[in-house]
């Protein structure tokens, strides 16, 4: 299964480099430079993981990630943020993120590392769901 990386940010070297990384580890990567482009690329193509910045202008993170979730309520969102208070990172994960990550990066391997956790996450997902729709399926036999 291929997996879709949307990476939202408003810095654009962040974008930049976030991109070329993942792709480089195999992965199909686009990006937006804030949520409103975020909302729109959700709606119109399907994304399995976002990597989402909590602080950018116009619409910030946790915003996108209420509408995110209401797009599609089984996309895997990591927080990036520099500037993230406690409760902001709780209100992320209330929101529904599976997990977060401060910036600057030392080292991209920490965000393949959570992207592969969130990969994971999501075929754990889906094996429930099946399970789910196959024992509904007999009950209603």
């Amino acid at each position: 299964m291929s997996i879709n990386v949307l990476i939202v940010d408003d810095e654009e070297g962040i974008r930049k480099s976030l991109t070329a990384y993942l792709k480089m580890e195999g992965y199909s990567v686009d990006s937006a430079e804030n949520g409103k482009d975020a909302l729109e690329k959700l709606k119109s193509s399907k994304y399995n993981i976002v990597l989402l910045d909590i602080n950018m202008p116009e619409m910030d993170g946790l915003e996108t990630l209420q509408r995110a979730k209401a797009v599609d309520f089984s996309i895997q969102v990591i927080m990036m943020t520099a500037y993230s208070t406690f409760e902001k990172t709780m209100k992320s994960l209330e929101f529904g993120a599976s997990d977060y990550i401060l910036k600057p990066f030392d080292d991209l391997t920490e965000i393949l590392r959570l992207v592969r956790l969130s990969e994971e996450k999501l075929e754990r997902w889906r094996k429930n769901m099946s399970a789910t729709i196959i024992k509904q399926r007999k009950e209603s036999i």
